[in-house]
């Protein structure tokens, strides 16, 4: 009985959830003095006799000299204390964003009672505009960030950036990040998905990817969600503006990435295979092998040339998401030595190869 007590001493680090408020939405913004502005989304449930409580959220905000300081201000303005252990969604202001992004991040990676599983995400203007929308049939804004950002990732959209992954990234020279981007839309109360926001080492560089030039770079990256659709124009004889598309489901898909150099010139091969099905094609007549040929050469046209507008956009603004540099750095580390880090993408030639194979066309054919 004696050993027992001592194993099962019980647990002496704990906190009661009656004791503190728990954070599950955070914002930060820069403020024009450089001072932070915290903005948090605190739920509260109110008790009831009959049964489930009613619950109720709390919008609160605080300027400071850092979010630690934000932190303690807003303590001082809420019954319990701030806890940000079960935080879900954390977003950065466009303008805090195009600073360097560790500092606001350092409060998290320090406390050990951190999510670090909370996803980020970019806003256009301020982080706060989102947090205080009122949207109706939700009850939480967390969970309505929550579940776009987590539709982003399964429709490849979104690589699923979170606080622990994007920390590696910060740090890792020769590979850089993105994130989602979302945008405050007033006048119908919601909040919009607006494309991937480039990052250049630690800062946003204030130009994005387009939805569609997302999903066409997670796929030249290797990285499928659950489902991936595309919608292109494969004609101009259409007797209306719809005959002239056609949408692709991506079934399964793999890239490969090479890179070779030549003195202080890199090349980096990018081949993507994917096998498709068409699930809308409003001008019909799949039915022959020469219309198939005809879509199928028309879409790798399509996606080569806006695979080369993805990579014009990485070079301008020094972004290597597909981690060139770090592949130069493992494999070449002499050339790597003799590279700009600022700017050594101009130096890169990329080369993509992509291969299409329609496998099912619809039912209809």
């Amino acid at each position: 009985m004696i050993i027992c007590i001592i194993l099962l001493t019980g647990c002496w680090d704990q906190r009661n959830f009656k004791n503190v408020k728990l954070v599950l939405t955070a914002g930060f913004d820069l403020m024009e003095d450089g001072q932070i502005n915290t903005t948090v989304s605190l739920p509260t449930i109110l008790r009831s006799s009959d049964g489930a409580g009613q619950e109720r959220i709390q919008v609160v905000s605080a300027i400071g000299r850092t979010p630690r300081d934000t932190r303690d201000k807003i303590d001082r303005k809420i019954s319990n204390s701030f806890a940000a252990s079960k935080l879900e969604v954390l977003l950065v202001g466009e303008e805090l964003a195009k600073q360097d992004l560790y500092p606001p991040l350092d409060v998290f990676y320090r406390d050990p009672r951190s999510n670090l599983n909370a996803k980020i995400a970019v806003v256009k203007g301020e982080a706060s505009e989102a947090i205080r929308l009122k949207i109706e049939q939700e009850s939480r804004i967390s969970k309505y960030l929550g579940g776009l950002l987590q539709a982003m990732e399964n429709t490849t959209h979104s690589p699923g950036e979170n606080l622990q992954l994007i920390c590696a990234e910060m740090f890792e020279p020769g590979q850089d990040f993105v994130l989602p981007l979302l945008r405050v839309n007033e006048e119908a109360s919601l909040i919009e998905y607006d494309g991937l926001a480039l990052f250049n080492e630690r800062s946003y560089t204030g130009k994005d990817l387009d939805q569609e030039e997302a999903v066409l770079m997670m796929l030249l990256n290797g990285q499928k969600g659950k489902t991936a659709r595309m919608t292109f124009k494969v004609r101009e004889d259409g007797k209306q503006r719809i005959m002239n598309y056609a949408t692709i489901h991506v079934y399964r898909s793999n890239s490969r990435i090479n890179v070779t150099t030549s003195g202080s010139n890199v090349t980096a091969d990018i081949k993507l295979h994917m096998r498709v099905d068409v699930i809308e094609y409003p001008k019909n007549h799949l039915e022959t092998v020469k219309e198939v040929k005809k879509i199928k050469k028309e879409l790798k046209k399509q996606l080569t040339q806006k695979s080369e507008e993805i990579f014009a956009k990485l070079k301008d603004t020094n972004s290597d998401v597909f981690g060139i540099g770090r592949r130069v750095a493992a494999y070449y580390p002499d050339v790597w030595k003799q590279l700009d880090k600022k700017n050594y993408l101009e130096n890169v030639t990329f080369n993509p190869d992509i291969e299409i194979v329609i496998q099912q066309h619809g039912i209809i054919n």
